[in-house]
């Protein structure tokens, strides 16, 4: 988990983006890979609803590659673009990653509890569950969750931490994209966090266009950030959630506006990396489609090969130049 070695290899990945290296000394140690590219929720901001591809589910033979792949991983999310419970591996692949040593992340909408996941919570050390929660009420969160039912996810993740008991494993968060549409719920997604049981509460106005026009186009009417602009952070909901989060003892975490800036570049081409179901690799979570940008594929040719290919270090370049490509202008706050 945190050996010398794999600290090393942090440090190093942090160093090279600092210093804008084109070519990476270091393999990531912190990736995203996607156990399956489909969903059973039609959420309209998210660009899965779009798809006409057809489902590629990752087979455990080919996440055991990926591991084997990066060998200094310090920790690995199972989630991508569809519902990683979907995909009957996924309780093969947290058990290979904790024979690996490497944490992991599952990122669900709740909706999926298979017999086997439930039964496996008790011993899955190491493991966080983040459960993505869009709602406080059934109203408002199956308006935003299209084809999601909210008490049975409500129920699953009350089972989920009988589960678990008195253990600290495995870790069980919520977390929700704050729009114009549920923004005022935000309050009571704390009290109910804290009635649930779970270890934290995680709330971003962030809101992605996965790098694509057509998405931009769906997203900007409900994006609390463009709307209240500087003044989200001491906004009523924003400050209200605060208070209560303070007064009942929950932990609150509330991320704000864009994700970098010239002073704060982003750190993914140097230090992390995400890989599809069918094994391509691509810059970053917040595109997750190899149609907008494709480094190469896992599956091909040794991921070491792809890392410090001519796409990787052009686009090193480019980040570090500030020429920011077409499809990263969303995260630095900047128009097409």
């Amino acid at each position: 988990m945190g050996s010398p070695r794999k600290v090393y290899h942090t440090v190093g990945g942090r160093l090279a983006k600092r210093l804008g290296l084109k070519r990476a000394p270091f393999l990531p140690t912190h990736i995203d890979v996607e156990p399956i590219d489909t969903c059973n929720f039609a959420c309209d901001h998210c660009q899965v609803t779009h798809w006409t591809r057809k489902t590629t589910r990752l087979t455990t033979k080919r996440f055991i590659s990926i591991l084997r792949q990066l060998p200094m991983l310090r920790h690995v999310k199972l989630q991508g673009m569809g519902e990683p419970l979907l995909n009957r591996h996924l309780v093969e692949m947290l058990e290979e990653s904790e024979k690996a040593g490497v944490p992991t992340f599952i990122l669900t909408n709740g909706s999926v509890y298979p017999k086997n996941f439930a039964e496996r919570l008790g011993s899955a050390v190491g493991t966080t569950i983040i459960v993505s929660m869009d709602g406080a009420t059934a109203e408002t969160f199956e308006a935003i969750r299209v084809n999601g039912n909210y008490q049975k996810v409500v129920d699953n993740v009350a089972d989920m931490v009988r589960r678990r008991g008195r253990s600290a494993w495995p870790g069980i968060e919520l977390r929700s994209v704050v729009t114009l549409r549920n923004a005022h719920e935000l309050p009571d997604l704390v009290r109910l966090a804290k009635r649930l049981g779970v270890d934290k509460l995680t709330a971003t106005t962030l809101l992605t266009d996965w790098g694509k026009d057509e998405m931009e186009e769906l997203i900007a009417p409900i994006d609390v950030s463009r709307v209240l602009g500087d003044s989200v952070g001491g906004n009523e909901f924003v400050r209200e959630s605060r208070e209560v989060a303070a007064e009942i003892g929950m932990p609150l975490s509330i991320e704000l506006g864009q994700r970098y800036s010239k002073a704060n570049r982003c750190p993914w081409p140097w230090q992390s990396t995400y890989i599809a179901a069918n094994g391509d690799v691509v810059p970053c979570c917040v595109i997750a489609d190899s149609s907008v940008v494709k480094m190469g594929n896992v599956f091909d040719e040794p991921f070491a090969d792809v890392w410090n290919n001519d796409r990787y270090r052009e686009l090193r370049r480019r980040i570090a130049s500030d020429d920011i490509p077409h499809y990263c202008r969303g995260c630095y706050g900047m128009k097409r």
